[in-house]
């Protein structure tokens, strides 16, 4: 009886896994039902995706105010937007109040993306879905635990976050006897995520999901723990009818759902009379890593993070939306990140006529400089010649009153 049971609930969640879970095929972005044209970046959440990965890959200092900007963090492991790898480890500072006052921490960030098929032999397959589901042990999780190991110093603080399959495996890092007994894991927050290792994970764990995102439910505690599976998720309701794969992918960046929770996923507000929910992060992306998360092997490769598109072709994509209302001329004149690339033509093009047009006039200037000159010295000459003259004569004339 036991088997079966156990059989009857592998079958269950393996197939709401294959058929229900969008990011299977669709990794980090989806497309707009009825669009004429097929985008690689086609909303805002894409948008500011490819905005931070180049603010990693120039190495900028940011703010984190919000839940949004923590999932953008997370989602940018999908290879739709770079090809570094599902793992990214940040240093940076958080600060936040507590009953005794203000605290200011260092801290380490680490962020994994979800399921995704489409790199080669990289651990974010069905099979961690099951693994994870069920609370097993997986390479995903193996390799997350050994990046940490490899880049951050033991005793270190460090925060959770993920994004579907990501924010299960953080779940399962965070219950980890060797990550609790040599670190400090302060927070957990997880997007479109399910309950996993409840009892045993360290820190405040916070799983935020969409009212229409299915994805939340996907584990082995529907079963054994739907109490604390459903009350355990912070809902907001982000308009998408129903549509559980448009939620899973787009909800959590858009600041006007989830701008009300803090960057570990606490809602604002007060307890107590002490504020809640006023974690700000400070990351500084010079200091971010990237790791690779392959079958077959314990080691993690640390790598550097590569847009998977130009500045110029983000723009002229971001464009393309805006004419197919998919975004607005508003949202994108906030991402100037892509500004310089576009602009960079037509500035080198007007430094290049300003440098003619200088050239041009400092021709013109010594042509003019040296018609003067050679008009001065033909004067003078013409002078001289006279001179010469006046006194050639007057020779001839004292000649003549000699004689």
């Amino acid at each position: 009886m036991k088997k079966r049971v156990l059989r009857f609930l592998a079958t269950a969640l393996a197939v709401t896994t294959v058929f229900v879970n969008p990011i299977v095929s669709e990794a980090g972005s989806i497309l707009p039902s009825g669009g004429e044209y097929n985008y690689v970046l086609h909303t805002e959440t894409d948008f500011k995706l490819m905005d931070m990965v180049y603010k990693i890959q120039n190495g900028e200092t940011v703010t984190f105010e919000n839940a949004a900007q923590m999932a953008t963090l997370a989602k940018v492991g999908y290879a739709d937007y770079q090809t570094a790898g599902p793992i990214s480890i940040t240093e940076g500072r958080m600060t936040y109040n507590t009953y005794w006052g203000a605290e200011d921490k260092e801290v380490y960030v680490v962020a994994l993306s979800g399921t995704e098929t489409i790199v080669e032999n990289q651990t974010t397959t069905i099979k961690e879905d099951l693994l994870s589901g069920f609370e097993l042990s997986n390479e995903y999780k193996t390799n997350v635990k050994n990046a940490i190991i490899d880049r951050i110093p033991a005793g270190s603080n460090i925060i959770l976050a993920g994004h579907s399959l990501g924010g299960m495996i953080a779940q399962q890092v965070a219950a980890d006897k060797y990550i609790k007994d040599n670190y400090e894991v302060l927070n957990t927050v997880t997007f479109g995520s399910p309950l996993i290792k409840g009892f045993t994970r360290e820190g405040m764990v916070k799983r935020l999901g969409d009212t229409s995102d299915k994805n939340p439910f996907y584990s082995v505690s529907t079963f054994l723990n739907i109490a604390w599976q459903y009350a355990g998720v912070n809902h907001e309701d982000g308009g998408y009818n129903g549509d559980s794969s448009a939620a899973h992918c787009d909800s959590y960046l858009r600041e006007d759902v989830w701008g009300s929770y803090d960057c570990c996923g606490e809602k604002k507000g007060s307890t107590l009379w002490v504020q809640t929910g006023t974690r700000m992060l400070t990351l500084n992306f010079a200091t971010t890593s990237f790791y690779t998360s392959l079958y077959g092997t314990t080691s993690v490769a640390r790598t550097s993070i590569i847009p998977t598109q130009t500045t110029a072709a983000c723009y002229d994509l971001a464009k393309k939306a805006v004419a197919d209302g998919y975004i607005t001329e508003d949202v994108l004149a906030k991402y100037t990140t892509f500004v310089p690339a576009t602009n960079e033509d037509s500035v080198e093009t007007e430094v290049s006529e300003v440098m003619e047009s200088e050239v041009e006039e400092s021709i013109e200037a010594e042509v003019e400089e040296t018609a003067v000159v050679e008009t001065e010295a033909v004067e003078a000459m013409d002078a001289e010649t006279d001179e010469a003259a006046i006194v050639e004569a007057e020779a001839v004339e004292a000649e003549t009153v000699v004689e």
